[in-house]
């Protein structure tokens, strides 16, 4: 059993002795409940007493399903504020404090090279740091709609107390993505990337020892984005296996045709009991799929409209078709969706093709401003 808030050995200890303490004595009284406990039974039922009183729990619970906390590292560079480096990373800066309190003071300027820690148990798109320099005529909310950013935010960003801007000044937005932004080449079974994104490590998801793990920067946007929905629905489930996306430059990747150009990326089904296992996912059926997850994980990628198609077993696609009827999805949407049970000939987003009956493929459109991209 462990104590929250981190706290040593010796505090478990103790209080361990205390939880027996607190029922041995009925026990010796005679309760023929407790008499017939033993010690290590009785520290456990003072516990779970003690939880009811002071209404949370003393301990995670080995069955609970916990999510996993990450924690992402960053190291800042001038002019960086820790109003900046929140919007960053989407956190609340008074938590952004807290957990690196011993490196920031009382002002909202951060020195160059802190490295500062932030803490997550959902995955997190990152932002970079973008320039707009003002132009004549330009007011803050023109050039909110021309970015497509709050004007508030460009406001706070950019450290202004008024609405008041002059042409040549300097605002500060975000946008998501590296420095770098990537191109998507050619055909996905012909084609290239030129500086492609690596898939971050980050919670909710993982790709093991995977090295090809490289996309567009649209296509690990909705990556993140997407699963981030799904474990905000469902925290305690299974996490998602992120198979293979592209190399870092593309071109052919066995054993796939595809895969080639930065849009394609593999997922493992969400299996009931025995999950995933992140190396080497297992055949998916009607028996182990989680059709709930697996569904409302997939419609979260549907939602962005940056779906191209996509490749499912024409098995495995019968218990979802089924999960969707049961829920009451129209006919319609379901046949624009699915091939089951019209026959693997039948025009869908998502077909069969051979080998994908441990996990789903998915394919993106090509990103606006590529365009040597071919679908």
């Amino acid at each position: 059993m462990a104590l929250p808030l981190g706290l040593r050995s010796i505090d478990i200890r103790r209080w361990l002795r205390l939880c027996s303490a607190l029922l041995a004595p009925l026990a010796r009284k005679g309760c023929c409940a407790l008499r017939s406990f033993k010690p290590m039974a009785l520290v456990v039922v003072a516990s779970l007493l003690l939880e009811l009183l002071l209404g949370f729990p003393l301990a995670p619970s080995a069955y609970a399903g916990k999510a996993k906390e990450f924690t992402y590292t960053y190291v800042a560079v001038d002019g960086d504020t820790t109003t900046l480096v929140a919007a960053l990373y989407g956190v609340d800066e008074g938590k952004l404090r807290r957990w690196n309190r011993r490196n920031l003071g009382k002002r909202s300027s951060i020195k160059a090279g802190t490295k500062l820690v932030i803490h997550s148990t959902l995955p997190i798109r990152v932002k970079r740091k973008a320039t707009y320099i003002v132009k004549k005529g330009d007011s803050l909310k023109r050039i909110s709609k021309k970015l497509g950013v709050d004007y508030r935010t460009i406001k706070r960003l950019s450290g202004l107390r008024r609405d008041t801007i002059r042409a040549g000044q300097e605002l500060t937005y975000l946008v998501a993505g590296p420095a770098e932004d990537s191109k998507s080449v050619g055909r996905p079974s012909g084609g290239g990337l030129t500086a492609g994104e690596k898939m971050p490590e980050g919670p909710g998801y993982s790709f093991g020892s995977r090295p090809n793990v490289f996309g567009t920067n649209e296509s690990i946007t909705y990556l993140i984005q997407c699963i981030g929905q799904y474990k905000r629905k469902f925290p305690k489930g299974p996490d998602v296996v992120v198979g293979n996306l592209s190399s870092k430059r593309g071109g052919h990747l066995a054993p796939h045709k595809s895969h080639q150009s930065g849009r394609d990326v593999d997922l493992g089904y969400i299996h009931l009991k025995k999950f995933q296992p992140v190396d080497r996912m297992i055949p998916t059926d009607s028996k182990n799929i989680d059709a709930e997850k697996t569904w409302f994980l997939i419609k979260t990628f549907l939602d962005t409209e940056q779906v191209d198609k996509g490749f499912i077993n024409y098995e495995v696609q019968e218990p979802l078709v089924k999960y969707l009827q049961a829920k009451r999805y129209k006919k319609s949407y379901i046949e624009k969706v699915f091939q089951y049970p019209r026959g693997k000939g039948a025009q869908a987003i998502f077909k069969h093709l051979k080998g994908h009956h441990h996990h789903l493929h998915l394919r993106f459109k090509c990103p606006v401003g590529d365009e040597r991209c071919v679908e």
